[in-house]
């Protein structure tokens, strides 16, 4: 409460008509605040607090925050930000949280987790024959509800840890739970960085969404508040709003479409493909495999024999080796646009170094035996190939 009071003091204690004001005057009329200066035990920590009071204070203040994010839901429902049937489900993952803030930490998230996951399936919706338009379907549903849902609760738990915060002060019981909802945004965190390294054109098309939504009423409040100035006439107002109105509709009833890459788009795309000479392009490209690889997936292993070669065209991967030293070698995270595994495919040695997902990777595959049978097609096709660095050298 005194917090409070002096930050609003602070904006209010000045102005360019009336001059300035002091606090020690102002304060002898807000008598509520007279016994706050004083040094006091915050309650949560006192000397006599037992096992149950203690207990009844996590439990408490676990409803608190759950109140916060709850509130934090309706919010964002308001402003546009996720839809009524997104905030059902976030509505319904507090409630029954609430019902188990007594024994648990807090677990609102366990009623989210089924609904926010890479689809199992995209990789053989990719493979198969279905048209275009419902392999994004599928895949692009399940995306967007799992963004939504991430972001909503990331955002909700942020808003609704600084107002415990500044409720409660530092307290040990406030320390806890808001540890406890750190803790719980791990994976949504995780989820969306996932999606931001792998399916970065969901995330945008999100956002536009959003902002797009934003600006709209931002505007429509904007032209009210000309009107109750007096600065719009009635039929002014009527057109103007009219407009926004129109928009509005039109972005819920078409909203902004993810659009998935056709895997040519993809593959062209990469920096080897597009540095192939055009008579080694379409032989290479006719051979190769299409893959998605989950987080944690192993590519190739140090000492294993050389397969084939690997064209990473998004996600992230690592390379460890025990024979490598990591200090005098480049960083070990790869990113999209690498090819790996092209050295050891070329001179016919094991594989120098093991690769390890570190995000869903969207990669394709070519058999070192393709790669033989182009070179023996065409010499000059040997002489390009060695001259692209492979990211793992010795």
């Amino acid at each position: 409460m005194l917090n409070k009071a002096l930050e609003a003091f602070g904006d209010f204690r000045d102005d360019e008509e009336l001059g300035p004001a002091d606090w020690i005057t102002v304060k002898k009329y807000i008598t509520c605040l007279n016994d706050l200066e004083d040094e006091q035990a915050h309650p949560h920590d006192g000397p006599d607090i037992d096992d149950h009071v203690h207990t009844m204070n996590l439990r408490d203040t676990r409803v608190r925050l759950l109140n916060g994010v709850q509130a934090a839901y309706w919010g964002m429902l308001e402003e546009g930000r996720i839809t009524q049937s997104t905030a059902n489900m976030l509505m319904r993952s507090v409630d029954e949280a609430m019902d188990l803030v007594s024994s648990q930490s807090l677990c609102d998230w366990n009623g989210l987790r089924s609904s926010v996951h890479f689809p199992k399936y995209y990789r053989f919706l990719q493979m198969s024959r279905l048209p275009r338009r419902l392999v994004t379907y599928f895949t692009v549903e399940r995306l967007e509800l799992g963004c939504y849902i991430c972001a909503a609760f990331l955002r909700a738990h942020r808003i609704a840890r600084r107002q415990l915060h500044d409720f409660l002060g530092d307290s040990d019981i406030a320390r806890i739970v808001i540890n406890e909802s750190t803790a719980a945004g791990e994976e949504a965190k995780k989820f969306l960085e996932d999606v931001r390294v792998t399916f970065p054109q969901v995330l945008r098309v999100l956002k536009t969404r959003q902002v797009t939504y934003a600006v709209l009423t931002h505007l429509s409040d904007y032209i009210q508040d000309l009107g109750k100035t007096g600065l719009l006439e009635e039929k002014e107002i009527v057109h103007l709003d009219d407009a926004l109105q129109t928009d509005l509709k039109k972005l819920k009833r078409n909203p902004p479409l993810v659009k998935m890459p056709r895997v040519s788009e993809l593959l062209n795309t990469h920096p080897l493909v597009g540095a192939l000479p055009a008579a080694a392009r379409d032989p290479l490209l006719s051979n190769t495999k299409e893959s998605i690889k989950g987080h944690g997936t192993i590519l190739y292993r140090e000492g294993s024999r050389p397969t084939g070669k690997w064209l990473v065209s998004t996600g992230i991967v690592k390379w460890t080796s025990q024979r490598l030293s990591t200090r005098h070698s480049l960083d070990p995270i790869l990113s999209h646009g690498s090819t790996l595994g092209l050295y050891e495919a070329l001179i016919g040695k094991p594989y120098i170094c093991d690769i390890i997902t570190e995000s869903v990777v969207h990669c394709f595959f070519i058999e070192a035996e393709k790669i033989e049978q182009l070179r023996q097609y065409d010499p000059s096709i040997e002489d390009f190939m060695w001259q692209i660095k492979d990211p793992v050298n010795l």
